[in-house]
């Protein structure tokens, strides 16, 4: 299984780096969602706000699913929110479900912020997997690996130099 091909095919750009330029700049590229060709796109619909290192944010947005731990107790958060939804999205790509899940609003951000989950999986994961996913997961958003960065990791670096070569 080539997730980072899932997560990183941009058929139009070159690659993570080029998402990474394009929000520093406020960049949106706008993609067709309709177009049944199974790549995956990704789209922020224009809601989303440009952070860099040193700023936080104190508005609620995005899918409680998909939330971290500060973006719900409301304290202000970092571009570090997306990796944590990275890591949600990494998880659920593998297990099936999402690592945090109810019915009930209020059971959902308790089981988020208590920040425990179980990785049951049916098909072996190569460490740099699971290590990737976990980094993404960190409950202390000073642990989790900086958006700059993610393309530096080897779960992403290794595919992106296959990619290179076979391309």
């Amino acid at each position: 299984m080539k997730l980072a091909n899932i997560l990183l095919h941009f058929p139009d750009k070159p690659d993570l780096e080029s998402l990474t330029k394009a929000q520093k700049k406020a960049f949106l590229y706008k993609v067709d969602l309709t177009r049944v060709d199974f790549q995956v796109k990704i789209s922020d619909f224009g809601l989303s706000t440009i952070l860099d290192g040193t700023n936080t944010n104190l508005s609620i947005c995005g899918t409680p699913l998909y939330s971290s731990p500060q973006l719900l107790k409301k304290r202000g958060y970092s571009a570090k929110v997306d990796t944590w939804a990275l890591g949600v999205m990494l998880y659920e790509m593998l297990v099936g479900v999402t690592p945090f899940h109810s019915f009930e609003m209020k059971d959902l951000i308790a089981k988020i912020n208590d920040g425990r989950y179980k990785v049951s999986l049916e098909e072996p994961v190569c460490v740099e997997t699971c290590l990737f996913m976990v980094q993404c997961l960190q409950m202390n958003e000073n642990d989790r690996i900086p958006v700059e960065e993610l393309a530096e990791h080897p779960f992403i670096a290794d595919e992106l130099a296959v990619n290179s070569l076979t391309q």
